[in-house]
């Protein structure tokens, strides 16, 4: 019961700091209904509690935890704009809580690096966060080329594509072997990606690390089913090339990371680009560049 407490304490906390919480804190309220309503029908699914607790206890316990400290610890963010003298009474935070809604709601601004929700897990259009060209960092050492250096927020592409199938085959293991935690990672990759579907403001790839999380959570989870087929000497071998192939892409996009400079022909492909490859693999970015209001989808540049 401490659990839920804390539980609470955390989602309060979230949802204080963004809204998107509230999907995280819907579904959480959604498995813990659930386990009571099974429990009822004497139907166990997921880890047990010990000791039991009464039905009751459970529900008051819950109540407490989803809803009266979240709303506390959310009301208890806004005493600045109290203290301020901003708000004067609680219908000025309701106010202010429909304006925000509406603000994004009818927001029809562009940008040249916003991207729809479904190209986010396929990495088409990564957010450029700091970018410095020639003659700022001069020129290469050794091949005596112009040099650049940009931060992207680029995924590992290793760890996303992959993580892609092991997402899809979820319900898999679900349905087939009532497995509990792939019905978490499931619901939580679901209700912190599928809320931005029907926005229709301008959207980031760095939206997506809500759900970067549990996509992370089922390459974890399939890769111990996959591992759990062989037998034990040679279970570590599928964790083992995955995660070093990780590291390899680490190393290789580094730069792209951390505005590690470089020389134009390491960043894109053209003549003198090294045997390994451009660092930006999607150059798919038309010249010249469309409005803001058509995003360039495949352009890393």
């Amino acid at each position: 019961m401490l659990s839920l407490v804390a539980l609470g304490t955390v989602l309060g906390i979230g949802i204080a700091a963004k809204w998107i919480v509230l999907a995280a804190w819907a579904s959480i309220g959604l498995f813990l209904l659930l386990r009571l309503v099974l429990s009822a029908f004497k139907v166990e699914w997921g880890p047990l509690t010990k000791p039991p607790v009464p039905p009751l206890n459970y529900v008051a316990v819950g109540v407490l935890a989803l809803v009266v400290i979240p709303a506390g610890i959310y009301l208890l963010s806004w005493y600045p704009f109290f203290a301020r003298g901003q708000f004067q009474t609680l219908s000025d935070l309701w106010n202010y809580q429909v304006w925000a809604y509406e603000y994004h709601k009818n927001l029809t601004a562009t940008h040249p690096y916003g991207s729809p929700a479904w190209s986010w897990p396929l990495l088409a259009r990564p957010v450029l966060y700091y970018a410095e060209y020639y003659p700022y960092f001069g020129l290469d050492h050794f091949t005596g080329q112009e040099l650049q250096a940009r931060m992207l927020d680029l995924g590992n592409p290793w760890i996303w594509l992959t993580s892609l199938p092991c997402v899809v085959s979820l319900p898999y293991f679900v349905i087939k072997h009532r497995s509990f935690p792939a019905a978490v990672i499931l619901l939580g990759f679901i209700t912190q990606y599928a809320p931005w579907w029907p926005i229709t403001r301008v959207l980031f790839m760095y939206h997506m690390f809500g759900g970067l999380v549990f996509m992370v959570l089922a390459l974890a989870f399939v890769l111990v089913q996959l591992a759990n087929q062989f037998p034990p000497p040679d279970r570590k071998v599928l964790v083992t090339i995955h995660l070093s192939i990780a590291i390899v892409f680490f190393g290789y996009f580094y730069p792209v990371w951390t505005a590690v400079p470089l020389s134009n022909p390491a960043w894109a492909l053209s003549h003198g680009t090294p045997p390994w490859g451009p660092k930006l693999w999607f150059d798919l970015c038309p010249n010249p560049p469309p409005p803001p209001s058509q995003p360039q989808l495949f352009c890393w540049n």
